[in-house]
């Protein structure tokens, strides 16, 4: 196996090892090239020699550990390692909702197509262009969930070769019994492990897409002068029976009030208060959207408690193991 050359990644701020095939106790101090990096720096995350303890490090004589004199803690090593695996196996899971989540978007805009030129072989000549218009909304918010996805799926498959690699080099050091070395790799792992949790959590919460349908217009025969909307784009919300509904604008096509007085005079009693109910529901229109604006808010809000409380399970985790960590000093001091 070549040996590795150290380089710091941009992604995780770790440090690759400069030799797995030697101990990095083993291994000579970048500052000092006669003296081996037998020490570290438990408040620096550094592998220092002698002569950087007294130099350099003279301050952190507290938290500085005698490399030769540490001992493979098996369960620590396990228990990091089994972190590791249980991250990456809820990417899996995330990158299979996100397959599910790309069929149902694609199932969505092939049922909204579908349905949208059946209705339209029942309609007239001049509905082409309001058709074209609807086949708008769905292809934009189309690509809006299909951006989402693809953007999501790149992050998390980076993400997944970062855990991935890190899993590998651990058990390597194991398999090698480079247990100085497995020391100092999983500092540095206990050092980024929240960053981890954190990005599989964000990446949760980006896997989310709007999933929506045609809802063809039945009063069209009717208003096909006077309205300019072929059917609805239907959102559902998650989580919820709620259903947002977005049209075009509903009242275009009307023509003034005088006009339709005019014709009402016309029309037979039934018909005039049909007519009457026409002219309601564009009143309405500004009512529907503003509780669509309620809608979005609602859904900003359950998305925002969902994250605080993901947010104290992390803190609740972090506390755990700096008492793990402190307990392990304790004990490390009671030994010497």
């Amino acid at each position: 196996m070549s040996n590795l050359q150290t380089e710091k990644s941009a992604y995780t701020g770790l440090e690759s090892p400069v030799d797995v095939n030697v101990d990095i106790h083993k291994q000579k101090c970048k500052d000092h090239t006669d003296e081996n990096q037998s020490f570290y720096c438990e408040k620096h995350y550094v592998c220092i020699c002698g002569r950087c303890v007294f130099s350099n490090h003279f301050s952190c004589l507290e938290t500085v550990v005698d490399l030769n004199n540490v001992q493979h803690d098996e369960e620590h090593a396990n228990k990091s390692v089994s972190t590791l695996q249980v991250l990456d196996q809820e990417m899996d899971h995330i990158m299979a909702e996100i397959d599910e989540n790309r069929q149902i978007n694609d199932t969505c805009r092939s049922n909204y197509a579908k349905d949208i030129h059946e209705f339209h072989e029942a309609l007239v000549q001049q509905l082409k262009m309001l058709m074209i218009k609807a086949e708008k909304e769905s292809d934009n918010l189309h690509k809006q969930n299909t951006d989402v996805l693809d953007e999501t799926a790149l992050k998390c498959n980076e993400h997944k070769q970062v855990l991935r690699q890190q899993i590998q080099y651990l058990d390597e050091l194991e398999h090698k019994k480079h247990y100085k070395h497995l020391f100092v790799a999983l500092q540095g792992m206990e050092k980024n492990i929240n960053s981890f949790k954190d990005k599989n959590v964000r990446f949760r919460h980006e896997n989310h897409i709007y999933q929506y349908e045609f809802v063809r217009n039945f009063k069209i025969d009717k208003l096909i002068k006077e309205d300019q909307h072929i059917g609805k784009l239907k959102i559902e919300c998650d989580g919820s029976e709620e259903v947002i509904e977005i049209t075009e604008e509903k009242v275009a096509g009307v023509a003034d009030k005088g006009m339709r007085d005019e014709k009402n005079e016309e029309k037979i009693p039934d018909e005039k208060e049909n007519a009457k109910s026409y002219p309601l529901e564009h009143e309405n229109f500004e009512g529907l959207q503003r509780d669509y604006g309620e809608k979005l808010e609602r859904i900003k809000e359950l998305e925002e408690s969902i994250r605080k409380r993901e947010e104290m399970h992390i803190n609740k985790e972090i506390q755990f193991d700096e008492q793990l960590k402190c307990l392990k000093k304790k004990i490390r001091q009671f030994q010497n």
